[in-house]
């Protein structure tokens, strides 16, 4: 119809008609463009708020494993001490199939990675600009760039695992895993071995037991084990601190 009536204005030479049919198309697809301009940009609103909220889930998840990962790096620390203690000949407060134990659990380590599904996703497609404002978004990319430049410590892999667990007969780490440690779990930080009778062979027990004292280098190990650690107790508590203040940001965002 429109197209009808300029095309007749212009073999009419009716300028103004012309000018007012122009005036109408344009407006139109200015309008039309705004609509759609407007409903991309509430959909992004829609879409940034959702984004933002499982971010939010994701750090609240970190939170979660910091916390665990605190409590246990404690525990670690004070089994290193009795450890040292024991392979220098020192009396210790724990009977030989307590340190049996302790000595082979001690060889791990409990890894730190924080869940961040969201963010990698939305940072590969090129879509981390609909989340939040501007300094909100810098706040997020601070504490995953964080935790990454830290990365040595939180992934860390202790000298200790072959050196100490190759002392240990087969049926004897069978026998820990099984009944000793059977919700052990080193990705998340919980679990711990439980209280467990000994199996048959104190020979065993007590022969391992030697075999470590003697091994060359273990007690150097412990200690370097143990001085990393302290460096990376630091830090997750400076992680932490982030992690709480990060979430509480995001929930007012989100109110």
């Amino acid at each position: 119809m429109i197209l009808r009536r300029l095309t007749d204005a212009l073999r009419k030479q009716d300028w103004f008609t012309v000018a007012v049919e122009t005036l109408i198309v344009v407006f139109g697809v200015f309008i039309g463009l705004q609509v759609n301009n407007w409903n991309e940009a509430r959909q992004d609103r829609a879409a940034g708020r959702f984004y933002l909220s499982s971010i939010g889930a994701d750090i609240a998840s970190d939170i979660e494993a910091l916390e665990d990962n605190i409590e246990n790096l404690q525990r670690e620390s004070d089994h290193a001490e009795l450890i040292d203690s024991f392979l220098r000949g020192k009396p210790v407060a724990a009977s030989d199939w307590d340190m049996f134990q302790i000595i082979y659990y001690r060889a791990g380590w409990t890894p730190f990675m924080p869940t961040r599904i969201t963010y990698g996703e939305l940072v590969s497609a090129g879509r981390f600009r609909i989340v939040g404002d501007a300094a909100l978004r810098r706040d997020i990319s601070d504490y995953y760039a964080g935790i990454e430049e830290f990365s040595l410590f939180y992934e860390f892999q202790p000298p200790l695992r072959e050196m100490v667990r190759s002392k240990y007969s087969l049926a004897a780490q069978a026998y820990l895993w099984d009944a000793c440690f059977p919700n052990a779990h080193y990705r998340s930080g919980h679990g711990s071995f439980s209280s467990c009778a000994p199996f048959e062979g104190a020979d065993d027990i007590t022969g391992t037991l030697d075999a470590l004292r003697a091994t060359e280098g273990l007690l150097d190990a412990v200690r370097y084990v143990q001085s990393v650690r302290i460096i990376r107790r630091g830090a997750t508590g400076t992680d932490l601190e982030v992690a709480r203040a990060l979430s509480a940001q995001i929930e007012g965002k989100l109110k």
